[in-house]
């Protein structure tokens, strides 16, 4: 099994002394980088992928209103957005449709270096939420009045697999109960993201009741932690 994937980001800019500074950055982590020039193609690649990190240069036009739709959507409202810009007069409105960081221009490789050290706590939280770990565990899936027994077949901190075996309606909220191989019982509620021919479905967390969240990260961290362990040992 193999320890999370590189970070990934992304910068919209087509500033050549910007892009050299953040892919420099970048590359001290091992972290992809993508580069778009656009506002447009910035949003194309936001919809196809999970990114970790997103660099916007608010000369490129449109980059207040990407900012915003990138909150707003789905695959990347947590995303860690780092707003790049000269004039500081432009601060609160960038802040306040969602910017998490504010970096003057020109930006040195150093200075994006060290936000990326300061921001790698958000960076790796959101990451673990989304990397799957192969599970093996009975769950109680609850829907209305209806309840079956399914397993689920691999787990993160937003959401889980899980084979059933009657057919789960895309979008349905469910109620479920699992116990983790530590023993401890999580009481969850989440809503099918997806479903296929092959009785699979994938469900996102939405709610985790009483200490749940926290049991959950304990046991995704501990996993990590196994997982590189053999990673370095094949190595």
């Amino acid at each position: 099994m193999n320890p999370p994937p590189a970070l990934e980001f992304v910068l919209v800019s087509s500033d050549y002394a910007l892009m050299q500074s953040v892919s420099r950055a970048a590359k001290k982590y091992g972290a992809k980088f993508v580069l778009v020039p656009t506002a447009h193609e910035a949003r194309e690649c936001l919809n196809r992928r999970k990114i970790d990190g997103v660099f916007v240069d608010m000369e490129v036009p449109g980059a207040l209103g990407l900012i915003e739709s990138t909150r707003k959507g789905t695959s990347n409202s947590k995303s860690v957005i780092f707003a790049c810009l000269v004039n500081a007069k432009e601060s609160t409105q960038i802040l306040a449709v969602g910017a998490n960081f504010l970096l003057r221009k020109p930006l040195t490789e150093e200075g994006a270096a060290m936000h990326i050290t300061i921001s790698k706590g958000l960076l790796l939280r959101e990451q673990r939420r989304y990397f799957r770990h192969p599970a093996n565990l009975t769950v109680t899936l609850k829907e209305g009045e209806f309840e079956q027994q399914a397993r689920i077949t691999d787990l993160s901190g937003g959401g889980m697999a899980v084979r059933t075996v009657k057919p789960l309606k895309h979008g349905a909220v469910l109620d479920f109960i699992f116990e983790l191989s530590t023993g401890v019982r999580v009481s969850a509620r989440g809503q099918v993201a997806w479903v296929n021919s092959e009785g699979m479905a994938g469900i996102m967390l939405q709610t985790l009741r009483g200490k749940g969240g926290e049991q959950l990260n304990a046991w995704l961290a501990a996993r990590e932690k196994m997982e590189l362990k053999e990673t370095t040992a094949e190595e």
